[in-house]
């Protein structure tokens, strides 16, 4: 069965009632890259009071993007349950795209060579502009980690259009990308082994119930111990985050016994220009609980009180400013069309 995009190839892969939640899954075809083989998964989660309602009915919608060694069970598991079942009952429109090769999203012929530059240049784009072609709306990023490094990294080089983008929250992992490595890679001298196959196996290493391509943890390690990385496409990000003018909400985790402590996240922050940013900081083992599955993954179930409580009210404030921004549009141009008749 074939969407009714008109930007590329889109088809329904499946369409399944998981607990209370309805969960469509599109499989997207950009061909906007060298490899024409590459599809992206992206799953959008309704529930029975917005699933039949016309693609652009439903709520503000959110893109929740995974991080490494990741896919869309993070964010809700087999049962229907975990972060974005706690924002579709908010009356939000969750999205939840995965990254060539993790879940739902077919390995690629060039599967090996897969790295961030591509994930920002080309499949983040794609992804955006399918969200925003089906719902007819800005859309606001929830994404951790790796995934947030990209989202930042495709506005802040302009491969996706910030004009079409009303917010973006990072979100730091509880054991951060740099940390895990150096506990299962690192420690051992393993990484280098990884470089003729091409690809690190997150299950084998116990690092995620996905695999990674090794192109893809050079080019993070690249930025982690020099920031203002220039990657092997040519992408430079020095000062590339101070182009960003849409609002962002850097999410770091507090802990009193590690100095690592929200490293990553305050890096993003101070790279963001003054008017747009904001941190907050939380202690993670009171935020949410996660579940730990047989093969590795973990999804997210938010806790009273923690993180989420607080990233549900900047997605609220700004739900608001767009509402405002709209009202303030419409009755901007009903008053030039009153001064015209007069």
């Amino acid at each position: 069965m074939q969407s009714s995009s008109q930007l590329f190839p889109v088809q329904l892969l499946s369409a399944e009632l998981i607990g209370s939640l309805y969960e469509d899954v599109y499989l997207l075809k950009p061909n906007n890259s060298a490899d024409r083989s590459v599809e992206l998964a992206v799953t959008r989660i309704s529930n029975k009071e917005t699933h039949e309602l016309p693609s652009n009915g439903h709520g503000q919608p959110v893109i929740l993007l995974h991080g490494s060694f990741s896919n869309r069970r993070h964010w809700l598991s087999a049962e229907g349950e975990g972060v974005a079942a706690f924002l579709v009952e908010a009356g939000y429109d969750v999205w939840l795209p995965e990254m060539r090769g993790h879940g739902l999203s077919p390995v690629n012929q060039d599967y090996s060579n897969n790295s961030l530059d591509r994930v920002i240049e080309y499949d983040l784009p794609a992804i955006q502009k399918f969200v925003v072609e089906q719902t007819g709306k800005k859309v606001i990023y929830i994404a951790e980690e790796l995934g947030g490094f990209s989202v930042l990294g495709s506005l802040a080089l302009g491969a996706i259009d910030q004009s079409t983008v009303s917010g973006c929250i990072y979100i730091e992992e509880e054991i951060p990308l740099s940390i895990r490595l150096n506990t299962r890679l690192f420690a051992k001298n393993a990484l280098w082994r990884f470089r003729k196959g091409g690809v690190v196996n997150g299950q084998t290493l116990g690092l995620g119930t996905e695999n990674e391509t090794y192109s893809t943890i050079k080019e993070y390690l690249r930025w982690y111990s020099k920031p203002a990385f220039k990657n092997p496409a040519g992408l430079l990000l020095e000062n590339a985050y101070r182009e960003i003018a849409i609002p962002v909400l850097v999410v770091g985790r507090s802990s009193a016994d590690d100095v690592q402590s929200s490293k990553n996240a305050r890096w993003i922050f101070n790279e963001l220009m003054d008017s747009v940013k904001a941190f907050r900081e939380y202690d993670y083992s009171t935020s949410y609980t996660s579940k730990r599955y047989s093969d590795g993954g973990i999804t997210l179930f938010p806790n009273e009180g923690g993180c989420w409580d607080d990233i549900l009210l900047w997605l609220d404030s700004r739900q608001a400013e767009i509402h405002f921004a709209c009202s303030s549009n419409i009755q901007s141009k009903t008053d030039k069309s009153m001064l015209v008749t007069q």
